[in-house]
């Protein structure tokens, strides 16, 4: 009996297997596009073609088995392909919950969690006949996507993997009962068909004992006959009680599952092939304002009213809804209205509903309120593309317009752009404070704003600078526009508590056509015509031009800040080092040298520092080359000192280190750190920069003298208020500008300016240095002046360190 009971619960399974392997398949390819744009489309495809391929082998062994009609003793083997093709279902859609797991969208988690959680509904009356066999597809399908979920850690996660767990637990309790129920019915028909085996038997011998035996034989077969009967019947009703009890435990089982309908978040609703209603879960009964008992029988389009706002808000009625192959993805506009005429945002799906042959006898229809998730998705999209001051397009949504514009410019068609800059915003910031810097930018973005074309973009491109993309726009009509915007800027009164301030337009203007590679040499172009336009006195617009000398200038730094920036990443800035002699031997023996910056191009060439440095001070970028200058050079340092003295080497610092209030601490920091002695380190600063700045310079030379550094005042004679300055600053070297130095043979003047300026610097105990040594007759001049030292290419090329 056993092994017959065994044999059934195989040939159950093997039975209802074609509708689990095609709503495997189905439900597959389903999730596959639900996934498509989220996971990687390599990955997603071959898990589809493996459930398929799965899926086929399974129906391969299907075939075998109904071809071979094996008997129950060799259906054993049967089973086994059984658990080793069930057991890799669930393996494959446990992959899917663990790898395609979106961590950052809820939704494509509830997708998810909703597609294991069919297949599990789908499969378990399928599986459930043979023990284990359910379990074996259940545990590895959900235990992955449940790891998932509690890894990541917040509530609504730990949440949803104990709803998960509970929904196991439930599965597995289920698809017990159905396995115990499947097996007293088996149990109950063999015990039957022996019944029967045994009447038939019973039936033959009183047919054979009739022929042999006379009357009373008959009688007492007939009586025994009738006995029997009464006991088969006795049985037959024991056996019909049983039944009985075995379909109370299947209503139990049914209003369980009903129940397990019931508590989920998500509307059901089950029509027939008719497109009538049969079940409303308490979640449609909720959205749609239909109670279950009220909708039986009505059909779908009456009670699921389906509009789809992206179709200019028709009505789409439930049926045609369902008509359409669509996914959660591509159908974010349709709206439900409920029986009050209250509308809310959902997604659906929907799957057939098979009975035991495989044939669809309905739908199961499967949605859910998605309002809040559209807000918020809506709200984070505004604000990814907007300025959160301003309510403008920012400066990433901008770019992204300009370059779709910049790539299919046309002459015919031209555009243009627009870089506004405040002139006097500034001044408002430091008076006022930055809440009235921040609604000077509000109202003026405001007053700008009714001046521009719908069609156009105003953007904030950051601080107080503004970016306008005029499209179809001739240059002469952009040109008008520009004017009216500084215009109405310079009429503009901006009032703070008791003050009032004139706020003026900077502007600079580029004429779009096919000549423009990207949005990024626009942006330049623009922000260099606005340089020239405040580099003019302000309140102007200027149209760049290519011929445009300043505007040119303008774009050719900011094409060089990019390569300094990706210089200093990459490390090709490059130390020299340039010697300076003395033009008396009986100098002290001291080896002097000033260090020098090259930069490598992306080319391996050399580029002088006259060709990047400029940028550089432009932007304000020379505290961080300074600060790898000083860094590398004490890097060298180290490495050429010995016991002795080493060389002392001169590094040049800029006016905006020496501005820079941190940078004294950065110098103070690396003379600590690397151990040099400093009677090697010489610091040369030009005489612009410690006019500019006297109080810091002084303040700078002082400290790092008192560390045992030489300080050396570069281009001296440059500025001629130096002169008053000189006698307050602490410096060891004076140098001569080369600019005096390289004339000294033919122009009397710079012979004695050069002159004045070391008898000068002896008067003050200083030593005198001059630079621009360009050939032997200016050497032998300065060493009859008895300059202290001379530096130049006639003396000695820059060479690396």
């Amino acid at each position: 009996m056993v092994r017959r009971v065994r044999a059934g619960q195989v040939e159950s399974v093997y039975r209802q297997l074609p509708p689990f392997l095609f709503s495997s398949v189905v439900t597959a390819i389903l999730t596959a596009v639900g996934l498509w744009t989220w996971i990687s489309r390599p990955a997603l495809t071959l898990w589809v073609l493996l459930i398929i391929g799965l899926s086929w082998v399974c129906y391969r062994w299907l075939q075998d088995y109904r071809v071979s009609h094996p008997i129950s003793p060799d259906r054993s083997s049967w089973a086994g392909r059984l658990v080793i093709g069930i057991g890799l279902h669930g393996a494959l859609w446990g992959g899917a919950g663990f790898y395609f797991f979106v961590s950052d969208s809820i939704v494509h988690q509830t997708l998810l969690l909703f597609v294991l959680a069919v297949m599990s509904g789908a499969s378990f009356s399928t599986l459930s006949p043979l023990r284990g066999v359910y379990l074996l597809f259940l545990l590895p399908a959900f235990l992955p996507y449940a790891v998932r979920i509690f890894s990541a850690g917040d509530s609504i996660h730990l949440l949803m993997g104990s709803i998960v767990l509970l929904f196991m637990t439930l599965m597995w309790i289920i698809s017990e009962r159905i396995h115990a129920s499947v097996t007293e019915s088996l149990r109950l028909q063999f015990s039957n068909l022996d019944i029967i085996d045994d009447l038939t038997r019973a039936r033959q011998e009183m047919a054979r004992r009739q022929e042999l035996a006379e009357a009373e034989a008959r009688r007492k077969a007939q009586s025994g006959l009738q006995r029997y009967s009464e006991h088969l019947e006795r049985r037959v009703e024991e056996r019909t009680e049983e039944l009985a009890r075995s379909n109370e435990r299947l209503l139990f089982e049914k209003e369980l599952f009903r129940t397990t309908l019931a508590s989920i978040g998500d509307g059901v609703i089950t029509i027939d092939s008719n497109r009538n209603i049969t079940y409303l879960n308490p979640a449609a009964e909720r959205y749609t304002g239909w109670p279950s008992s009220e909708a039986q029988g009505v059909p779908l389009d009456k009670v699921f009213r389906v509009v789809d706002k992206s179709a200019e808000g028709t009505d789409a009625d439930g049926a045609e809804a369902l008509s359409t192959e669509r996914d959660d993805r591509r159908h974010l506009n349709l709206v439900l209205m409920d029986r009050q005429g209250q509308k809310r945002y959902i997604s659906y799906s929907k799957a057939p509903n098979l009975d035991s042959r495989g044939i669809a006898v309905g739908t199961v229809v499967t949605f859910r309120d998605i309002t809040e998730e559209r807000r918020l998705a809506q709200q984070l999209s505004h604000q990814a593309t907007h300025d959160a001051l301003t309510g403008l397009t920012n400066r990433r949504e901008f770019e992204r317009r300009l370059s779709r514009i910049a790539q299919s410019a046309n002459p015919l068609a031209p555009h243009a752009l627009i870089y506004i800059d405040l002139d006097q915003f500034k001044i408002v910031n430091d008076t006022c404070g930055h809440i009235a810097g921040d609604e000077l930018l509000r109202q003026i973005a405001a007053l700008m704003s009714t001046r521009i074309r719908t069609r156009d973009t105003f953007a904030r491109l950051g601080g107080d600078e503004f970016g306008i993309l005029l499209e179809h726009c001739p240059r002469d009509e952009a040109i008008r526009i520009a004017q009216t915007l500084r215009e109405l800027s310079q009429n503009f009164r901006f009032g703070w508590q008791d003050k009032s301030f004139t706020v003026t337009l900077s502007v600079g203007l580029v004429s779009i056509t096919d000549i423009w590679g990207s949005a990024a040499s626009l942006l330049r172009a623009a922000d260099s015509a606005c340089y020239a336009a405040k580099d003019s006195g302000r309140n102007r617009v200027c149209l760049f031009e290519p011929d445009d000398h300043v505007a040119t200038r303008r774009l050719g730094e900011m094409q060089w800040m990019s390569r300094i920036q990706q210089t200093l990443a990459e490390g090709r800035l490059r130390l020299y080092l340039q010697p300076i002699l003395p033009t008396n031997s009986n100098e002290e023996d001291i080896e002097l040298g000033e260090v020098l910056l090259r930069l490598l191009d992306e080319q391996g060439r050399i580029v002088l520092p006259g060709a990047f440095l400029p940028a550089a001070e432009r932007y304000g970028y020379m505290s961080k080359i300074d600060r790898w200058v000083v860094g590398e050079t004490f890097t060298a340092l180290k490495a050429l000192n010995t016991d002795r003295r080493g060389p002392l080497l001169s590094i040049n610092l800029s006016g905006q280190s020496l501005s820079d209030e941190n940078f004294l601490d950065f110098v103070v920091e690396q003379i600590k750190a690397s151990h040099v002695k400093t009677p090697s380190i010489g610091f040369e600063i030009t005489e612009t920069a410690a006019i500019s700045d006297f109080t810091r310079v002084r303040a700078f030379i002082t400290t790092v003298k008192e560390l045992g550094c030489r300080l050396s005042l570069d281009d001296f004679g440059s500025g001629l208020s130096s002169f008053g300055y000189l006698k307050n600053l602490p410096v060891d070297y004076l140098k001569i500008d080369g600019h005096f130095v390289k004339e000294i043979l033919i122009d009397r003047v710079d012979g004695a300016m050069v002159e004045a300026i070391h008898r000068l610097g002896h008067v003050l105990g200083l030593k005198s240095i001059a630079e621009w040594v360009e050939n032997a007759e200016i050497l032998e001049k300065l060493t009859g002046m008895r300059v202290d030292y001379v530096q130049g290419f006639h003396l000695a090329v820059p060479r690396p360190i």
